[in-house]
This record gives C-alpha cells, structure tokens and sequence, in this order.
C-alpha cells in the first residue's frame, strides 16, 4: 500500500497545482472570509451525528466550577459556536479564534445560548493565547482544532498555562487510521485537497514524521551554508563581546538554535542557553557543544521563539535568531519576548533571508514556489519583510542592512543583518 499511496498522493499534488499557486499569491485568504459560512453549514449535520458523543464529553462540565463561583470555560477555534449547545447554563464563555471573519456567525450562535455568559471574542491562534492570564480558567474546550494547528505542543502548553490547578482540558479530535485501513490510504491520498478545502486540515502525521528527519538535513545543510557565510557571519558577530555585564561575563541566548551552527562564532568564555521547538535537534546540538569547549552551555530549553517563559525578564546580555523569523508563526511576538529577556542595553543579533524587490524574477519565484518550499523547509516562509517588524518592535537602536547572500539558493538570497539594541 505504500508505493500505491506515494504514486496517488503524487497525482493528488498534481491536481492541486492550481491551489498551490492561488495560495502563493495570497488569493486563498479570500477562501478565509468564505470558510466560516462553509463550517457552518457542515457544523450543522455534524452536530447530529455527533450529538451523543458530545452530550457524553460533556456532561461533567460543571464538576470544574470553582466553589461558590462560576464555571469559566475557554473554547479554542470555537467557529460557529457549534459546542455551545452542550455548556451547563450560568456558564462564562471566552471565545478565540484565528478567523475574525467567524465573529458574525459566533454571535448568532450567542444569541440563541443566551443561558450562557459571554466574556468577549479573542482572535488568536491556539499556540498564542498571551491575552489570556496564567491560571484564570476553569475548562479549555478544544474540538476539530489540533488537527489544522501549526503546533500542537505549543497549543497545549498554552492550555496548560491558563488552566487553574484542577481545571480539565476536552477535547474531541479527528485523527490518522489505522495503517491496515483503507481509511488511512484516502488520508493521505487526499491530505493536500482537504488541506485547502479544510482551511488547514490535517488528517495524517506526515509532517511531524518529517520533523524527525529534518535535523539530520539541517546539520548537513548549515555545513555549506555556514562556508558561504562565514565572513558575513564573523562581521555580524565580531562586537558581541561588547555587550557583556557589569561582572564582565556575557550571557546569550540563541533563539532556534538548531545544530548549533552560530557557536564557532561566539566569543570564548561566554554562557549560551540554546531553544529550540524541535526536540529532535538535540542530538546534533550536543554534537556541536562538544566542538565548542570554549563556550560554557547553560541549558537545553525545547521552547518557540513566541514564548520564551522560562527565561526571566532582563536576564540575558544578548538573544540572537539567525534563519529563525522565517519559521516562527509570530514574528512580532518573537521580538517582543527577545525584547522582554534582554537586560536594558543589551542585543538582539539577527541574520534572516528576506522577500525579494517586488521587480525581480526571484521575487516571483519567491512566491509561485513558496508552498513547496514551506513543507520542505519545515515551516520556512521566503516571503517576509522582517526589516519591517523589526523597524517596529521597539527597541532604542536599530542597525539593519540588507545584503545578497553569496552562492545561496535563489529563494533565499535576499537577507538582512544587524543588531538591535534595548
């Protein structure tokens, strides 16, 4: 069944050239305002089947109220507002989802729950709930979400952070079949239509396989990349030691670290506390930390760049991201937690591959193939101004250039470096 599924999942991706080229140039957003009417009316006969399953979920609710308060209940992706149906009445009720265009759809769905309290309508994704305070809620429902989510950890650190000690996480998730089931050959024959037609939708763990193999390319490819960039890189790096501490030590945080790539350029002495959303990169950054004795490696930390909550505020000398903005699902949130862990007067170094001039051919090449791109880059996105989020995030001093890089795939040869400086 393997090779069968390889061939049709081929020629699946064939018929859906179309949709990879409306998505590169940014047309499938249209699809976003259309999504929530399509869900709606699906939601309905899903509701149906699914009554008793749902009436089954959720029929302990009210076992999470707080004595003497009331049950707060957290949805994420709440769509339509299909679950509220099943919430215990006298319940408050805070909303998110990454759509606003659901927002019309989810008051109608308020106005006949009206045994229930709405707190307010919060559009983010699951992986970023920074609105919402640690420990505040009672119950977080989460049902057809995980499956469209860029990353599922992320998300239920997320959940793990805004529930109160006690408080439950329900959940109701479509998931991959059995790999004897024909069930799991149409899956995967069909992921890459039912991605587009399901606003995101994954039904099969393809990606989070790839993940596995994706830090053994990276090791292999930074080895290269690194050649072509090791006089930019030392020019980029050469005053870190000028942001060391009053004690006179410099400690520095690197943001997706990777194999360890950037550690060859750090200044002898220095502490490195290394993160990374992939914990699969360990092995090869171990392998270079033994490569590295001149530096002295704090932790190990298998964190995104949006959420950085286990470093302390104004704790380090210098964060630095390098191929890294490219990836994150925020980049703002990125370089305000960069922003949040650096000591006033300390640094951010950055060194990103960047969208091209809107007049060249790699800017078209940029966006016709950046689909591809994206699932064999592990999330990399070649079409992003980070020069302007940058230029925005705040920080007292702003030393950007923008520079070709040397014998680097066309994709990625716009690039910009500098440092900002708190």
């Amino acid at each position: 069944m393997s090779l069968a599924i390889r061939f049709w999942t081929l020629v699946v991706n064939m018929l859906c050239i179309p949709m990879h080229v409306i998505n590169a140039v940014g047309l499938y957003k249209m699809y976003k305002r259309v999504f929530p009417m399509v869900l709606r009316s699906f939601s309905v006969s899903y509701n149906q089947k699914m009554h008793e399953r749902k009436a089954e979920l959720f029929r302990s609710l009210s076992e999470f109220t707080k004595p003497g308060g009331k049950l707060t209940i957290l949805e994420i992706g709440c769509g339509t507002g299909t679950n509220f149906q099943f919430y215990p009445p006298g319940c408050k009720v805070i909303c998110t989802d990454p759509n606003p265009h659901f927002q019309k759809y989810l008051e109608k769905s308020m106005k006949q729950n009206d045994q229930l309290t709405f707190d307010r309508f919060v559009v983010t994704s699951g992986e970023d709930m920074a609105s919402v305070g640690d420990e505040s809620v009672d119950v977080v429902v989460c049902t057809l979400v995980l499956c469209t989510v860029r990353d599922i950890p992320q998300t239920l650190r997320e959940v793990h952070r805004i529930l109160r000690p006690g408080g439950a996480f329900f959940f109701l998730e479509h998931v991959v079949a059995d790999s004897s089931t024909w069930a799991y050959f149409f899956q995967h024959v069909l992921q890459p239509a039912w991605y587009y037609f399901g606003d995101g939708c994954k039904f099969v763990g393809l990606r989070g396989m790839y993940k596995r193999l994706f830090p053994f390319l990276a090791y292999n490819i930074t080895f290269s990349y690194n050649d072509k960039m090791h006089k930019l890189k030392r020019e980029l790096f050469r005053n870190l030691a000028r942001f060391k501490n009053a004690n006179g030590t410099l400690r520095l945080l690197e943001i997706g670290c990777g194999s360890g790539a950037n550690f060859r350029f750090y200044p002898n002495g220095c502490t490195v506390i290394c993160t990374d959303p992939n914990p699969y990169m360990e092995p090869y950054l171990r392998m270079s930390m033994d490569v590295n004795k001149h530096l002295s490696y704090e932790e190990i930390l298998v964190l995104s760049g949006e959420d950085l909550r286990e470093v302390q505020d104004e704790s380090v000398d210098v964060v630095v991201c390098t191929l890294v903005l490219c990836s994150v699902n925020n980049v703002e949130n990125v370089l305000q937690e960069a922003r949040r862990v650096l000591r006033n007067g300390g640094a951010l170094y950055f060194l990103e591959h960047v969208v091209s001039d809107p007049s060249t051919w790699t800017y078209f090449c940029q966006y016709v193939f950046e689909p591809l791109w994206y699932l064999l880059g592990d999330g990399c996105m070649v079409t992003r101004a980070t020069w302007k989020n940058l230029e925005a995030a705040g920080f007292a001093e702003l030393h950007l250039k923008h520079i070709e890089a040397p014998e680097v795939s066309l994709m990625i040869r716009p690039h910009i470096m500098g440092y900002s400086i708190k």
